[in-house]
């Protein structure tokens, strides 16, 4: 991929200029910066450009980019499905994970965070959508996690991929629906969620009005 500084520059810059437009608290909103594209040369060209907090899709590739790219300015996040036996591959590293999907993937993670001792931040992956194509938790299958003594993960919020469609009204409601489930969630168990993944490249403005906290974004920043 051609990497395109003042191109990657503006469009960051148009879509920090949505959050003020769009989100309810543009002062919450983070821009995760989607990695999957690039090889170890290509990222660190985009780490000398000034980005400084990524998404990584691959276990071995963050633990790859990890190990060659990395400094103490930079902040990773995982966002793709995570299988347990690469837990390893992440687990010292990673700021949040954003694709808590089972009750046993979150026991796992709370294992192995145990074992190095140290606390991880994840978010809980919700079908909203109720796809079959899609993975995480039903509506109703959301109470047995918070029921799990965990005590080496932190649950910071939820997040959602919404299907893929130009209606504008079906993508805000399913945002809207994610962020109506953390409240209800707050309530009920008298927490504190305050992070909402959700919104990526071609949705991304429609998850900013119902609220999300961190959009994903990878190919709007080279259009």
């Amino acid at each position: 991929m051609e990497l395109n500084k003042e191109k990657i520059l503006k469009n960051y810059s148009d879509i920090e200029n949505d959050i003020k437009k769009y989100s309810p608290y543009p002062e919450k909103v983070k821009i995760l910066f989607v990695t999957k594209y690039f090889d170890l040369e290509e990222h660190q060209k985009i780490v000398n450009m000034g980005f400084n907090y990524f998404g990584e899709n691959k276990a071995q590739l963050f633990r790859d980019k990890i190990k060659t790219i990395d400094n103490p300015e930079l902040t990773w996040d995982f966002i793709g499905r995570l299988q347990k036996n690469k837990i390893k591959y992440i687990i010292k590293r990673v700021n949040l994970i954003h694709s808590i999907d089972t009750i046993s993937l979150l026991e796992e993670v709370n294992e192995k965070a145990c074992e190095i001792g140290r606390k991880v931040d994840v978010l809980i992956q919700v079908n909203v959508s109720h796809e079959e194509s899609k993975t995480g938790f039903s509506v109703s299958e959301l109470s047995d996690v918070f029921k799990i003594k965990a005590d080496n993960v932190n649950i910071r919020g939820l997040m959602t991929m919404a299907p893929l469609t130009d209606d504008e009204n079906k993508l805000r409601k399913y945002f809207r629906e994610t962020f109506e489930i953390k409240n209800d969630i707050n309530k009920k168990y008298n927490l504190n969620l305050d992070e909402l993944s959700m919104g990526m490249s071609n949705d991304y403005r429609e998850a900013l009005i119902e609220g999300a906290t961190i959009v994903r974004i990878g190919s709007k920043l080279f259009e």
